[in-house]
């Protein structure tokens, strides 16, 4: 049971928190759950070693071949801390917000799904897990969102749907032709993977798989659907939607297809390192235009997660490696972003870079933390950016030197549109209508949100190497392969 708690215990907690006599018990009953959660997740960490941690089955498999399956590796070890943390993080930056108990519980119902679809083994389980993460995520932002909450909301729902749609037929196809291959139904991941598909079936399968991965990642051009959610989501709900949601899709590549297809994965580097490249430049680009900071940032989510793809597809130790730790450095440099962002807007109610001016004088405080994690997020060396980037462009050095030149670029870029941004919103003179003047500096609270960040972020870029021996252990298998 070490492995179920992970979603039954926020599972649960959820219910409870929806029950709740009061809005205040609910909020702190939230909080208090999720940060057991935080801390059992370290627990789990603490004594993994090489190979899987533990292997949970329950029952028999039924006709299908369906089972109750869990366990994890370090990849999937490292997201299931990281979405524990930042539900943490996204609870208490909520504190003040003054919501119905059903915005707490959307987020351990949440951070139960995402549990589940890291944990699960059975792909019956990934996906049933996969599609419940879609229920909150429209409630936080549909509900709780800002004036076009409604639109972003729905059009979430239909981009994700229809790429749940296309994983489920890629699922389904890569079951049935297992069995047309063996003579036995199954789910299990580890039986799936010694499958022998061949010819057009396997490259169809693989085809609808990649899609419903790449909508949630999400990759050109099926990234429409992205920056909408996170303008319109409250800034907790950008938190998690860019810090764990999004990696549901790059895990899936992970997990299913570069085990199950080794040789259509070799063959698709051209084409999917290419679309991380293009998700790098096309993002970075996409930013320098924005006035909306909170749009910006959404933009940078889609750069960033390029290099993720791009290390993923190099197919090299290093480069999964670099991918699977950029994972985390997104979740915390970007959900750090977004953060700071909502902090401001709940000052300001406004969010555009020449709203602002002259922040660094009146709130010292918010705008060195503000500088720091933008500059982890554009790739200082030093932070935990440059060396999650570096590592997955090293990868790809060794399989494609063009796209690695091409995703060089990026690094510039991305200085490129985060310095002039924090120029603007902090050194800039104020202009008229500013909403500068009498704007507070960070409370005690906000800032342990923040000093908690910073303090993974100097960890993963001075001294990345524990990390990187829990990740790299299930990189070097799947780069064998």
């Amino acid at each position: 049971m070490l492995l179920t708690w992970l979603w039954l215990a926020p599972a649960l907690a959820m219910i409870v928190v929806w029950a709740m006599p009061s809005r205040g018990l609910a909020r702190g009953t939230a909080l208090l759950f999720s940060l057991g959660l935080f801390a059992y997740s370290l627990w789990l960490l603490a004594p993994y070693s090489e190979g899987l941690l533990h292997l949970e089955e329950l029952g028999v498999a039924g006709p299908l071949g369906i089972r109750y399956r869990l366990s994890v590796d370090g990849i999937a070890l490292s997201l299931c801390w990281l979405s524990a943390l930042l539900t943490v993080l996204s609870l208490a930056a909520s504190w003040k917000a003054d919501v119905p108990n059903a915005f707490w519980a959307s987020f351990l119902g949440l951070e139960a799904a995402l549990m589940g679809v890291f944990c699960a083994r059975d792909l019956f389980y990934f996906y049933l897990f996969w599609d419940i993460a879609l229920i909150p995520m429209f409630f936080i932002i549909g509900l709780w969102g800002s004036s076009g909450r409604r639109k972003a909301s729905l059009k979430f729902v239909l981009y994700t749907f229809l790429g749940s749609l296309s994983l489920l037929i890629g699922l389904l196809a890569l079951v049935t032709l297992h069995h047309q291959a063996t003579g036995v139904w199954t789910w299990d991941m580890s039986a799936l993977e010694k499958t022998p598909i061949a010819g057009r079936a396997a490259l169809w399968t693989y085809a609808a798989l990649a899609l419903g991965f790449a909508v949630k990642i999400p990759v050109f051009p099926l990234h429409n659907w992205l920056p909408d959610a996170h303008t319109e989501a409250p800034a907790a709900g950008s938190v998690m939607l860019a810090g764990s949601m999004l990696k549901m899709g790059l895990f899936g590549f992970l997990r299913v297809l570069l085990p199950v297809f080794p040789d259509l994965s070799a063959a698709a580097l051209p084409v999917l390192g290419g679309l991380g490249v293009v998700n790098i430049l096309y993002g970075a680009l996409c930013a320098m235009a924005q006035s909306d900071l909170k749009r910006l940032v959404a933009f940078t989510s889609v750069s960033h997660l390029g290099f993720c793809l791009v290390g993923l597809f190099s197919l090299t130790a290093a480069g999964i490696a670099g991918a699977s730790l950029q994972m985390l450095n997104h979740g915390l440099s970007t959900g750090g972003l977004f953060l700071l962002v909502g902090m401001l807007y709940e000052r300001a109610h406004r969010r555009g870079l020449n709203d602002f001016g002259e922040l660094a004088s009146r709130t010292p405080i918010f705008a060195f933390f503000f500088a720091f994690i933008l500059l982890s997020s554009i790739g200082l060396p030093g932070l935990n950016g440059f060396v999650g980037e570096t590592m997955c462009l090293a990868g790809m050095a060794k399989a494609s030197l063009p796209l690695t030149a091409l995703g060089l670029i990026g690094t510039v870029l991305a200085a490129a549109y985060g310095l002039p941004a924090f120029q603007a919103v902090f050194w800039a003179p104020a202009g008229p209508g500013s909403a500068s003047p009498g704007l507070a500096d960070l409370d005690l609270r906000e800032r342990l949100i923040l000093w908690t960040l910073v303090a993974l972020i100097l960890w993963l870029g001075l001294y990345p190497r524990p990390m990187l021996e829990l990740l790299e252990p299930a990189a070097s298998a799947l780069a064998q392969r």
